[in-house]
């Protein structure tokens, strides 16, 4: 399979309308331009292991957009490690108007979410060269809030939660994908919203790629209203 042919369109179609999306031949085009430079600037930014056109597909396109039904057009997103652009972009070319900060604390990779994000005019979208514990600096992050927080950069969710917690809205979320859980990481996350300063009600809801034999996982953490 090439990257852009029509078998490539039609295996992001499918698999993604199989996880609740529709996309279209616009967004599929778009995911191709996102995979080409991927894969130009690889060499020398480390941006991923995975380079063959159909793992691409499903390990990061299809992936990133499982949590697309839980948030809302529109949203502000915040994904935080976003490394080559996932989930963050994937996520903003087929939500209808979000307002996405890609973070990461990695220079060239930043580099190289900017760069993409100019050749592709996408709108409403910032790559910013920070870590996510600088964003509680106001002089840093004037607008100190978002509607999602997103990742799957973290290995562990609940310090993960603890960090993104006070840059939440009132009634936003905040999300993890996981590929494997434990139990004693659920019960460390749990305990972190158990406690007083943080609260929020936990959804597990379980996913799976067309074609990845591995059952994953979205871990969504909710800020009362």
């Amino acid at each position: 399979m090439d990257i852009g042919s029509p078998e490539w369109d039609h295996l992001l179609i499918d698999g993604a309308a199989a996880l609740g999306v529709q996309l279209q031949l616009e967004h599929t085009r778009l995911f191709a331009r996102h995979a080409t430079e991927l894969l130009k600037w690889n060499a020398v930014t480390n941006l991923t292991a995975i380079t063959q056109p159909e793992s691409i597909i499903r390990n990061h396109f299809l992936d990133s957009l499982a949590p697309a039904p839980f948030i809302a057009p529109g949203s502000e997103m915040l994904d935080v490690g976003s490394g080559g652009g996932f989930p963050g972009l994937p996520l903003h070319i087929a939500i209808d108007g979000l307002h996405t900060t890609l973070l990461d604390a990695v220079r060239k990779k930043v580099s190289f979410l900017r760069y993409l994000v100019r050749e592709m005019a996408l709108s409403g979208i910032e790559a910013r060269h920070l870590r996510v514990e600088q964003l509680g600096d106001r002089s840093m992050n004037p607008k100190r809030s978002y509607d999602v927080i997103i990742s799957r950069a973290f290995s562990a969710v609940a310090p993960f939660v603890r960090t993104v917690w006070p840059l939440l809205r009132s009634g936003g979320r905040v999300i993890a994908l996981k590929s494997q859980l434990s139990a004693t990481e659920m019960c460390a996350l749990k305990g972190v919203l158990s406690a007083e300063a943080i609260g929020g009600s936990l959804e597990q809801v379980g996913y799976s790629v067309p074609g990845l034999a591995s059952a994953r996982t979205l871990l969504i953490v909710r800020c009362g209203s």
